[in-house]
């Protein structure tokens, strides 16, 4: 039948476990406790509709880091300025390193 291993006694074990392994159901994945947040409903929500803004071309292309920084400042003026600043400056150096 398959001669894989030149016994077909061990031919048809193979065979039966591959029956067996093909017809069991998926094993639940188990999520790192740090990684959670990523499989909530509201996430996963975000993620989907994020993809369709993308699909549908609802999107910004930036020249660089300061553009966006200022167009984010612009559109929220509750956000922290510091915070908006050191992230801008974080991006700055990723970019240097690269």
């Amino acid at each position: 039948m398959f001669d894989r291993f030149g016994n077909p006694l061990w031919d048809l074990i193979g065979l039966i476990d591959a029956i067996v392994f093909a017809f069991q159901p998926p094993r639940p994945r188990r999520i790192n406790p740090r990684d959670a947040w990523f499989y909530r409903a509201e996430w996963q929500r975000a993620e989907r509709d994020t993809e369709d803004d993308l699909r549908a071309g609802r999107y910004e292309d930036f020249a660089d880091v300061d553009s966006l920084i200022a167009v984010l400042k612009q559109n929220d003026p509750t956000s922290r300025m510091d915070q908006a600043d050191r992230v801008a400056t974080a991006l700055r150096r990723f970019r240097r390193q690269r």
